[in-house]
């Protein structure tokens, strides 16, 4: 992960994460500038709650913060979210707790594509639903 430190806050970004929606660039081009070359993200180019902002609305997580203006970091969600992106992957934004171990995912993880497409999907009937009432 690359990290771009400014003076109020510092900006990462995961290029492993990104999912190229171009929330950032679309969100401020100021701050994320499109192909540019070398030095594309600047901090200073917005405010802390600007950035804050954009960061939380990266789909992929893949761009992170860190405060330095003494205002609240990020947070995992009170209630966990998983959002199923067409043909895979999950978006994930939880805080997760396996084998005593606490993680957070802060907007999204990634998983292996699903196998099944929506035409498919509409086609199966729901598993969790009853059986007809003919066999009881």
């Amino acid at each position: 992960m690359a990290v771009v430190e400014g003076e109020n806050i510092d900006i990462g970004f995961s290029g492993k994460r990104c999912i190229h929606s171009r929330n950032c660039v679309l969100g401020d081009p100021r701050v994320f500038v499109p192909n540019a070359p070398g030095q594309w993200i600047h901090p200073e180019a917005a405010s802390v709650e600007k950035i804050v902002a954009l960061a939380e609305a990266c789909p992929s997580g893949a761009i992170t913060y860190v405060r330095k203006d003494g205002g609240p970091q990020e947070q995992p969600p009170v209630v966990n979210i998983v959002r199923i992106r067409e043909n895979g992957p999950l978006a994930i934004h939880a805080e997760i707790v396996l084998a005593a171990k606490r993680f957070t995912a802060p907007r999204s993880a990634a998983a292996a594509p699903r196998k099944t497409s929506r035409s498919a999907m509409a086609a199966t009937p729901n598993r969790a639903s009853p059986p007809p009432a003919s066999r009881r």
